[in-house]
């Protein structure tokens, strides 16, 4: 009842809305037509391609309605396959799809061709010329059939379609280039790489071209710019007029069509540019191979000129051109001298360089206005006596000084009237007017000036060549004095005792002093007494009570604990004074007191080890080098040691010394063991406590040695058995073991052995002695120390199983006892009816139990019996 009254409810608003009293409705989109995305489509077998639909209504509205439209096709299933838009090829061929919505319908039009798999085009590459015309073919390859021409259905396309055009294969150049062409059939491509009047190079006519400004003749020329092609035919390939042309330096020069033209003093590049090949021609303009100035040194006077010419020689001409009008002038030193309309002008004494310019070419001139080259003094070396005096004369005449100057025009000139003088030690010489004098002892430097030039005279005043002094060096003690005499020799050959004239200095008056000669010791040390006489000076070494040298009796010492002995310094001075025995005197240290101690030169051992004594006196020291109980080398015998558990061996341990000197130190050595629970050492011995390998090591005076002990090792383990079988009613069988030990020896270890069975079922042991409990195999593992030996065990294993009969004959409810014989692998007998497992093939014919076959129907059935492995039928026949 509820669902009917809500039907009714929803009706009533239908109604409502569709023809309410208030004219509101919905009204139905008018669709004006419908567009499809494709209207033709080209596949190939197999591939699928989506069409979409749009509806565009007359209110203006679109709406993308490719799932809302139908699609139909007469060739349904045949040529192609069409689900929502989504066209599938099937068949080779042409189809027709409809499209309708809303009544409104759209058709697209499909061909269908093969799988293209490949394309191939008959040229891998295309040369041609501007103008011409060259045909590539273009073949495809389909998944099925035959290959096919498709020059003329391919779609042609080209990257550079200013190079050239592509129509159906057709190629034709239009300019110099190179372009890649592309050919689309099916789903592939492919391309082939198009040159259009490439040449192999450029040859221009010219490779260098000079040209000269203001000729219309010489201002420009025209050169051939010849391509070489691939077909390189022999007609003239001259390109000049269809290249590029372009100029590094257009304000130099520049080219259109072959035709340089120069439009500027300079150097410029042209290139030419045809196709991917370029070609360069250097242009110089006004280039002048030489630019000459004559003269290029030029002296003049103040308020002098002197005219110059310039001329340039150029690359084109051997005849020079006088360029002084053309040419850029100027002076690094107007204020010196100048250029002006041909002519140089003298302004002022002094240098200058005159720089002329034109085109790439610059000269220089170099001016000299009353300006001396040099300068010389005669002579260039004087000595003189303190209080004399020396002329400045205006002619050599062997008693004074003149001074000339060279000038560039190579004339000299005595200037000694002109000069400035100058001294670098006035209070030494001094030259004022015409006069040069000596005031007293020493080397002064005259200079003399003239015109921005200067020489210069050394003047030595009582100044020798050399001095000596003797003695030549001073070694007294403290308080004493040694006299020093100074001689002096001098360039004429003569010397003469200067040592009261002499300026006496001492370099430590503290140590030592000194006047007029004597030297005095004033306390221990070293100190230089220098003698200065003019310029001239010497050095004089002093040494007092200065300790030369300080040795010991001794420089080592090999010592035990507790031993002592004494070792002397002996002190030698730099005067040759000796001083023995100066023990209490010297201060005395040890390196370690642990080992060595010393007093005054005693030295005591106190432990094992090395230490070093100093003593020091007066700033020297010795040292003795002292060793206590030190070993130079550490022996043991043996080398190794083999033994039992609780078997102990003796070492013998000796150390020598850096004296030679050998000592037994077995038990006085450190020792360590790398396993203490196999052997340790106790006074010299070595005793083994548990199997097992360990290094003994022992130390001693700062060496080492180690001893490797082996402990019960076993270096085989053998048993006596490799096989053993046996019976599970209850036999036996004894092993032995046997271990050899890492020194030959060999012991019976089989109570010793650790005894496992891998099958305790089959057989068990203990000590050795193994037992079978049941059919089957195990193996028996003995091991000791590191060695182990295995021995294969098989219990109850027979070599034959028989009954006493092989065939019986029974009438039904019959019975009959047949008995089961083992024979076993050692040729023993057993009856084994009773453990034997008895089976039947028939149990309706024949049963079986502990031998008795009991006949319940008739037939034939199998009686087999198992046991130890074996198995044996019997068969039987029930009537």
């Amino acid at each position: 009842m509820f669902w009917k009254k809500t039907m009714l409810l929803f009706l009533a608003v239908l109604l409502f809305v569709g023809t309410g009293s208030a004219g509101i409705g919905l009204a139905a989109e008018v669709i004006n037509r419908l567009v499809l995305t494709k209207n033709e489509v080209t596949l190939e077998l197999g591939d699928t391609v989506s069409v979409g639909a749009t509806a565009i209504y007359e209110s203006g509205k679109t709406e993308e309605v490719t799932v809302k439209t139908n699609w139909q096709s007469p060739d349904q299933g045949k040529v192609i396959n069409v689900y929502s838009g989504q066209i599938t090829a099937k068949a080779v061929g042409n189809a027709v799809v409809t499209a309708e919505y809303m009544g409104k319908t759209a058709i697209v039009n499909v061909n269908v061709t093969k799988k293209v798999k490949a394309l191939s085009l008959n040229q891998q590459s295309v040369n041609t010329r501007i103008g011409e015309e060259k045909t590539v073919e273009l073949t495809a390859y389909y998944s099925e059939g035959e290959p096919e021409n498709v020059t003329e259905k391919a779609d042609w396309s080209i990257d550079k379609p200013a190079v050239a055009t592509v129509i159906n294969g057709k190629i034709r150049g239009l300019s110099s280039g190179t372009a890649t062409v592309t050919a689309k059939y099916g789903s592939q491509t492919t391309s082939v790489q198009v040159s259009v009047e490439i040449a192999h190079r450029l040859i221009p006519s010219k490779t260098q071209v000079s040209l000269l400004l203001g000729n219309p003749g010489t201002s420009s020329e025209t050169i051939k710019l010849l391509a070489i092609f691939p077909d390189d035919t022999p007609e003239d390939n001259d390109v000049a007029a269809k290249a590029e042309w372009s100029s590094d330096n257009p304000a130099v020069a520049d080219a259109l069509k072959g035709t340089i033209t120069a439009y500027g003093p300079g150097s410029a590049t042209i290139t030419a540019k045809y196709g991917t090949k370029t070609a360069t021609i250097k242009v110089d303009v006004d280039n002048t191979q030489r630019l000459v100035a004559t003269p290029q040194n030029v002296f003049l006077k103040v308020g002098e000129n002197k005219p110059v010419k310039l001329e340039a020689t150029y690359a084109n001409s051997s005849t020079p051109v006088d360029v002084n009008d053309k040419a850029e002038w100027s002076s690094d030193r107007e204020d010196v001298a100048y250029y002006s309309n041909g002519k140089i002008y003298a302004v002022a004494s002094g240098e200058a360089i005159i720089t002329a310019k034109y085109s790439n070419k610059t000269v220089q001139i170099l001016v000299d206005v009353e300006v001396p080259r040099s300068l010389d003094i005669i002579p260039s070396y004087l000595t003189m006596a303190s209080g004399k005096t020396v002329e400045i004369g205006s002619a050599p005449n062997g008693n004074n000084v003149i001074v000339k100057a060279f000038f560039a025009d190579g004339q000299s000139e005595n200037i000694t009237d002109k000069l400035e003088w100058s001294s670098d030690h006035p209070d030494i010489v001094f030259a004022s007017g015409k006069t040069i004098s000596a005031y007293k002892a020493g080397t002064a430097t005259l200079t003399a000036k003239y015109g921005g030039k200067t020489a210069t005279l050394v003047v030595d005043v009582d100044v020798p060549q050399s001095l000596t002094a003797n003695p030549a060096k001073v070694a007294i003690q403290v308080g004493d004095v040694k006299q020093v005499t100074v001689t002096a020799a001098f360039p004429d050959g003569t010397s003469t005792d200067v040592t009261q004239k002499v300026t006496w200095t001492s370099s430590a008056p503290a140590v030592a002093t000194v006047r007029q000669g004597l030297v005095t010791g004033v306390s221990t040390g070293a100190a230089t007494i220098t003698a200065t006489y003019g310029t001239r000076s010497i050095n004089i070494p002093v040494s007092i009570g200065v300790l030369q040298s300080l040795t010991v009796d001794k420089k080592s010492l090999v010592l035990s604990k507790g031993d002592s002995q004494e070792v002397k310094l002996t002190a030698t001075y730099a005067d040759g004074t000796v001083k023995d025995n100066i023990n209490d005197q010297a201060t005395w240290t040890t390196s370690s007191g642990a080992v060595a101690e010393v007093n005054a030169g005693k030295i005591t051992a106190v432990a094992s080890g090395k230490a070093t004594i100093t003593g020091t006196f007066e700033g020297k020291s010795v040292t003795v080098a002292v060793e206590v109980d030190q070993a130079q080398t550490l022996t043991i015998n043996p080398r190794l040691v083999i033994m039992n558990v609780n078997d102990s061996t003796a070492v013998e341990l000796k150390a020598t010394d850096s004296s030679g000197a050998t000592v037994d130190v077995s038990k006085t050595a450190e020792w360590t063991s790398s396993n203490l629970k196999v052997a340790d050492v106790e006074n010299g011995k070595v005793r083994g406590l548990a199997n097992g390998r360990a290094t003994i090591t022992f130390k001693y005076g700062g060496k080492s040695v180690t001893l490797p002990v082996e402990v019960g090792i076993v270096t085989k383990l053998e048993a006596d058995k490799r096989f053993v079988s046996l019976k599970s009613n209850g036999s036996s069988v004894q092993i032995k073991l046997t271990a050899t030990l890492s020194d030959g020896r060999t012991m019976d270890v089989t109570s010793l052995a650790d005894w496992k069975t891998s099958n305790y079922k089959v057989a068990d042991v203990s000590k050795g002695l193994v037992k079978g409990l049941a059919y089957g195999k195990s193996t028996i593992t003995a091991k000791y120390n590191d060695k182990s030996v295995s021995v294969p065990v098989d219990v109850d294993t027979l070599k034959y199983l028989k009954t006493d009969v092989v065939q019986v004959i029974m009438n039904k409810g019959e019975t009959k006892q047949v008995n089961a014989i083992a024979t076993y692998t050692d040729g023993s007998e057993a009856n084994v009816t009773k453990p034997a497992l008895w089976t039947t093939s028939r149990l309706l014919v024949a049963d079986v139990k502990d031998g008795v076959i009991k006949a319940t129907g008739s037939g034939k059935a199998t009686i087999y019996v198992s046991y130890g492995g074996k198995k044996t039928p019997i068969v039987v026949t029930v009537r």
